[in-house]
């Protein structure tokens, strides 16, 4: 299933990342494949590679990449997946969250965190409409 965030400011797309870290960890998943995307400033050849991160270091990761100017948050695309692929996360150019996953407790402890927060969002689930969440 695949599950958006509304839009986000730059501080609440940061608080996610660590609430992030603690979905993954309660799920077992401690190793992450990052790739920097659309909008990214690195050489179009840097983009879309694998770099492998531990779930525990993504907060510092993200952080390191906004500070040297490689990723600007809520205006280029991140990409995060464990290499079983059973989860992936895209931080969008658009400056939303989207969740795609077919674990129920992730899907359901991100969605009620966002729906808490008043994120708003829309969840897909396979042969079937964008619906709110």
């Amino acid at each position: 299933m695949t599950c958006v965030s509304g839009p986000l400011t730059l501080t609440q797309l940061l608080e996610e990342v660590p609430e992030i870290v603690k979905l993954l960890q309660s799920s077992g998943i401690e190793q992450l494949v990052i790739e920097y995307g659309w909008g990214c400033k690195l050489e179009p050849e840097r983009l879309w590679q694998d770099i492998e991160v531990r779930a525990l270091d993504l907060v510092t990761f993200i952080q390191d990449s906004i500070d040297k100017g490689i990723y600007p948050a809520g205006q280029a695309d991140l990409v995060l997946r464990d290499r079983d692929g059973h989860f992936e996360l895209l931080f969008c150019r658009d400056s939303d969250i989207h969740l795609m996953t077919e674990d129920d407790v992730i899907l359901a402890d991100a969605t009620k965190r966002w729906m808490d927060k008043g994120y708003g969002g829309f969840k897909l689930a396979a042969h079937e409409d964008w619906e709110p969440i």
